[in-house]
C-alpha cells in the first residue's frame, strides 16, 4: 500500500495534466531531483483544515518541494455542500470532483491527501451546530488515526478553532486539530510542534517563510506553483494569478511537546530530530544530489544503490522513495495496459506489463505480477525475459478474468448510506488501510521486482486502458467495472402536481427516458427495457432494444400515469427501470463517469430509480418562459417536468433574439459568472423588463453586484448574508402580496422539507425601489440577525424585476413542494401585473 502511494506521488512531477493519465516513462531528471529532495532526512508535516481549498498551498509547496518534507493535507470533508461552477454535480458527486481537485493540486505542490468521515452538510455558523452533525469523538478518532499512520513531527492547523474562523466547520477543524495534538504529543512518535496558519491574522505570526524563491527544477517560484495548485479547485472558482516576486507564508507556534523548548521557532523543524539513523546514508544521498546533471542522471545511481544497502529495512517509506529514485536514475520504467476500460463480470481482459530499460546497464528481472481484486483469476501467457538489455523493452502478457460477482465501481465512502443525520460516511465495512484515503487503490496493478546495480528494487504501477485517438493521440483511462447493461432513468426526481389546473395537472402522464448502454464485448446483443410503475399503477410495455457494438446506448421514452386522475394522493412513489437480457437476466443500475479535463475520470454507481413526490401545485397561465442556465443548475428540467412551458435561451438569442415573446425570463444561479453573453447583453434584459416583462434573477455572487447588473443598486455583504438552517422560520413581510396567493396559497407547510439551507447571497442593502417580501434568520444559538434580502421585488418601467437568494437551485431538483409553489407564484407575477 505505501509503495503504491509513493509511486503515484512521484509520477506527479512529469507535468501531465490530471485528466490524462501519465504515459510510460521515468519522469526524467525533474522527477529524480524532486525525489532526491525527500531522501536523506525524515521531515513530516500534517496540515489540517475543513474542506478542499482550505489548505495553505504556499506552505505545502515550500515544505514538500522546498524543504523536502513529507507533507500532507487532512481535509475533514470532501466539500459536498458547496456550489459547482463547472457542471451540474452537487452533493456526493461534487465531493468526488473536489476530492479529485485536491489530488490534482497535490500533484503540483507535492503533498499527500487524507480525509475523515465527515460529510459537508452545508454552511454552519457555529461549532456547536457542526458538532451535531460531526460528533466530536468520531472526527477526533479519524484525525488521531491519520496522525498515527502518517507520523508527523509537525501539525499545522489552518484554523484557530474560534468564532474568528467564521464557518462552523472551520472552527471544528481548528478545535479537533489542537485536541488531537494534545492527545498525541507525549506519546511515542507523536507530533512535537503545533502551528497555526496566520494568513488571516498576520499579527499573530511567529515565523515568516519566504515562498517567492525560485524552484530550480520547475523554473517557477514556490508561490507560483502554489497558485497553480490552488487554481486546480476549478469547481469553486479558485483560479489565481501566478505572479513572480517576493511572497511570504506565515505561521504561529502555538504549542510544543511537553518539556520542549519554546525557542525552537527559528525554523519549522527547529528542535526536531529529522535524521535517518543509518550510518552514512545521508552523506550518500548528498553525493547523489551533487553529481546529478540534466544530461546524465545515471551519475547518481552508484550512490543511490549504496544508500539502499545502508538503509536496509530501517525505514520502509524512505526505502520506497529510494527504490523509485534508483529506477529513475537507471532509466528503468514500468508500464501496465489493458485492452478495455469499462469491464463487465466474467470478461477476459488482456493485460500487458512492460519494462523499458532506457539506461546503459543490463537490468535483471526477478518477477512480473498483476494484482487484482479477490475472485478475479489470472492466467500468465508470457512472463518476459530474465533480463532487460539497454534500450530494450521486455513484456509480460496475462489474461485477467473479472469475477462473476464483481461489483460496479463505487468509491468506498459511497457504498453505504450516510449516518448521524447525514453528517458522516459509514466506514464500518471499509478496510482500515483504506480509511481516510482519497479513493481505494486502483483495481488492477502491475508489480515487478528487479535487480539494479545488484540491489532488489520493486516498482508498482496502475494498469490502465490505453487507446489511440486519431486527433489527440494516446489516451489512457482508468479501469472501471460494471454489468453487461447499464440502465439509467431521467429525471431521477420529479414533483407531480395534484389538482394543478392548466398544464401539467395530475391527469396528464409524465415521461421518463430510459437509457440502456450495452457494455458486453463481442457480437451484437438484444435486450428489453422495462419500467415498473408504483404499486397499483399501470406499467408501460417493455421496449425491445438491439445493439450492434460495445458501449452503444439506446434511449426510449415512456409515459407513466396513475390509474385515474383523482387517485393520486400526496406522497412519494418510485418508478424503477431495468433491462432484461436475451438469456433472461434482469439488470438494473448504471455507471456514471465524472470526467473533466483537469481531473482524473472517476466512476460511481447509481440506481435505476426515479422518485416521484406528489403534491398540490397550481400553475399560472403561461405561454412561454425563457431561462438562462446558471452553475450546477438543474432548475430548468425541474420546471419542465411539472409543466412549465420553458425554453433555454441561447447565447445568440440573448444577443439578437426576440425576448418579448416570453411571459417571464429566469436567470439561473451564478449565471453572470458562467454565461458571457448574459453579461454582454444584460441591457437587453433590463429593457425587456421595462417594456412589461418579468425578470427573475436567482442568487448571484459578487461579480453580479460589482458589475451593477441590477436595475437599481443592491449590495451583498462580505461575508454574505445567508440562512443555513433549512428549517429556519420565515415571515411574510407583506402577507397580502400576490406572491403568497396566486396561483398557490403559501402557508407554513410550504417552508417544511427544504434541504440544506434556506438561502445564500441575500441582498444586504438595497435601493428603496425594491420591496422586501420575506424575513428569515437562523435559530439560536446563532446571533439573531433578521435577514430581509432573500426576496426582493421592484417595478421596472412597465415590468417587474425580482432578485432572490432563496436556494431554489437545491430545492426544485430535490422536489420540495413548497419551493415549487413559491417559485411558480413568482412566475405568476406577470399574470397579476404586479410590480
Amino acid at each position: 500500500m505505501k509503495l503504491l502511494l509513493i509511486t503515484m506521488l512521484t509520477l506527479g512531477v512529469t507535468g501531465v495534466a490530471r485528466g490524462q493519465l501519465a504515459p510510460a516513462g521515468t519522469g526524467g531528471v525533474a522527477a529524480l531531483a524532486t525525489t532526491l529532495r525527500q531522501l536523506g532526512s525524515n521531515k513530516r508535516v500534517l496540515m489540517i483544515g475543513a474542506h478542499p481549498d482550505d489548505e495553505d498551498t504556499q506552505l505545502l509547496v515550500l515544505l514538500a518541494r522546498g524543504m523536502g518534507a513529507q507533507a500532507a493535507y487532512l481535509s475533514l470533508s470532501r466539500g459536498e455542500g458547496g456550489q459547482n461552477l463547472i457542471g451540474p454535480e452537487l452533493g456526493p458527486e461534487l465531493g468526488v470532483i473536489r476530492t479529485e481537485e485536491l489530488l490534482s493540486a497535490r500533484e503540483l505542490d507535492g503533498a499527500r491527501q487524507f480525509f475523515t468521515r465527515a460529510y459537508d452538510f452545508g454552511f454552519s455558523k457555529t461549532a456547536e451546530e457542526t458538532f451535531r452533525f460531526w460528533p466530536r469523538d468520531s472526527i477526533l478518532k479519524d484525525v488521531v488515526d491519520i496522525i498515527r499512520r502518517f507520523r508527523p513531527q509537525i501539525i499545522i492547523s489552518v484554523f484557530s478553532g474560534t468564532p474568528a474562523d467564521g464557518h462552523g466547520q472551520h472552527q471544528v477543524a481548528g478545535i479537533v486539530a489542537r485536541q488531537a495534538f494534545d492527545l498525541m504529543r507525549d506519546s511515542a512518535g507523536g507530533p512535537l510542534k503545533f502551528y497555526r496558519s496566520t494568513r488571516g491574522d498576520t499579527s499573530a505570526t511567529t515565523l515568516a517563510l519566504p515562498v517567492g524563491l525560485l524552484d530550480p527544477i520547475l523554473g517557477q517560484s514556490y508561490f507560483q506553483i502554489a497558485m497553480a495548485s490552488r487554481s486546480r479547485h476549478r469547481s469553486q472558482d479558485m483560479g489565481q494569478l501566478q505572479r513572480a516576486g517576493p511572497a511570504t507564508a506565515r505561521v504561529a507556534l502555538i504549542a510544543t511537546k511537553t518539556g520542549m523548548a519554546t525557542t525552537t521557532d527559528a525554523s519549522v523543524f527547529g528542535g526536531v530530530d529529522t535524521a535517518i539513523h543509518a550510518p552514512g546514508y545521508a552523506a550518500l544521498i548528498d553525493s547523489a544530489r551533487a553529481v546529478l546533471t540534466p544530461w546524465r542522471p545515471s551519475a547518481a545511481l552508484p550512490y543511490l544503490v549504496r544508500a539502499l544497502r545502508v538503509l536496509g529495512a530501517a525505514d520502509a517509506e524512505q526505502r520506497g522513495l529510494l527504490e523509485r529514485a534508483i529506477a529513475i536514475a537507471a532509466g528503468v520504467s514500468l508500464d501496465g495496459t489493458a485492452d478495455d476500460g469499462i469491464v463487465t463480470q466474467g470478461e477476459r481482459l488482456q493485460v500487458e506489463v512492460g519494462i523499458w530499460n532506457a539506461g546503459d546497464s543490463i537490468v535483471r528481472v526477478d518477477s512480473i505480477n498483476v494484482g487484482a481484486p479477490a475472485g478475479w483469476t489470472l492466467e500468465r501467457l508470457e512472463s518476459g525475459l530474465p533480463s532487460v538489455a539497454p534500450g530494450a523493452v521486455v513484456s509480460g502478457r496475462f489474461v485477467l478474468t473479472v469475477a462473476r460477482d464483481a461489483e460496479r465501481t463505487q468509491p468506498y465512502f459511497l457504498r453505504r448510506p450516510l449516518t448521524n443525520r447525514g453528517g458522516l460516511y459509514d466506514w464500518s465495512m471499509v478496510p482500515a488501510v483504506v480509511r481516510g484515503l482519497p479513493f481505494e487503490p486502483p483495481p488492477v496493478t502491475a508489480t515487478v521486482r528487479l535487480f539494479i546495480g545488484g540491489e532488489p528494487v520493486t516498482l508498482t504501477r496502475e494498469v490502465v486502458y490505453r487507446y489511440r485517438d486519431q486527433a489527440i493521440g494516446e489516451i489512457r483511462r482508468p479501469i472501471f467495472v460494471t454489468r453487461d447493461l447499464d440502465v439509467a432513468i431521467t429525471p431521477d426526481e420529479l414533483l407531480w402536481p395534484i389538482d394543478g389546473g392548466g398544464r401539467g395537472g395530475s391527469h396528464e402522464p409524465r415521461h421518463f427516458t430510459i437509457t440502456t448502454t450495452e457494455r458486453m464485448r463481442g457480437s451484437a446483443a438484444t435486450a428489453r427495457a422495462t419500467v415498473t410503475a408504483p404499486a397499483g399503477w399501470p406499467s408501460p410495455d417493455a421496449e425491445s432494444l438491439a445493439f450492434a457494438r460495445e458501449d452503444e446506448s439506446k434511449s426510449v421514452t415512456v409515459a407513466v400515469a396513475p390509474p385515474a386522475a383523482d387517485s393520486l394522493k400526496p406522497g412519494r412513489y418510485d418508478v424503477r427501470a431495468s433491462a432484461v437480457t436475451s438469456d433472461g437476466r434482469k439488470l438494473d443500475g448504471s455507471l456514471e463517469i465524472i470526467d473533466y479535463p483537469h481531473i482524473r475520470p472517476r466512476a460511481l454507481s447509481r440506481p435505476s430509480v426515479a422518485q416521484i413526490r406528489a403534491a398540490r401545485l397550481a400553475l399560472p397561465g403561461l405561454s412561454r418562459v425563457g431561462y438562462v442556465r446558471g452553475a450546477a443548475d438543474r432548475v430548468p428540467e425541474a420546471l419542465l417536468a411539472v409543466g412549465v412551458p420553458l425554453d433555454l435561451i441561447s447565447s445568440d438569442s440573448l444577443a439578437r433574439g426576440d425576448l418579448s415573446r416570453y411571459d417571464a425570463i429566469v436567470i439561473g444561479s451564478r449565471a453572470y459568472e458562467t454565461e458571457p453573453a448574459l453579461v454582454a447583453n444584460n441591457g437587453r434584459l433590463i429593457e425587456y423588463a421595462r417594456n412589461g416583462g418579468l425578470l427573475i434573477v436567482q442568487y448571484q455572487q459578487y461579480p453580479f453586484v460589482d458589475g451593477g447588473f441590477a436595475p437599481y443598486p443592491l449590495h451583498i455583504a462580505r461575508p454574505h448574508d445567508r440562512v443555513t438552517d433549512e428549517n429556519a422560520s420565515v415571515t411574510a413581510l407583506d402577507p397580502a402580496h400576490p406572491v403568497f396567493h396566486y396561483p398557490n396559497e403559501i402557508g407554513p407547510d410550504d417552508w417544511r422539507g427544504w434541504v440544506q439551507e434556506r438561502g445564500l447571497y441575500f441582498a444586504h442593502d438595497w435601493d428603496t425601489t425594491y420591496v422586501p417580501l420575506l424575513e428569515t434568520h437562523d435559530p439560536p444559538p446563532n446571533p439573531l440577525q433578521e435577514l430581509k434580502g432573500g426576496l426582493l421585488v421592484a417595478p421596472v418601467g412597465r415590468g417587474t424585476y425580482v432578485y432572490t437568494g432563496l436556494s431554489f437551485f437545491r430545492q426544485l431538483p430535490a422536489g420540495v413542494p413548497g419551493a415549487f409553489r413559491l417559485f411558480v407564484n413568482l412566475l405568476g407575477l406577470k399574470r397579476r401585473n404586479v410590480p
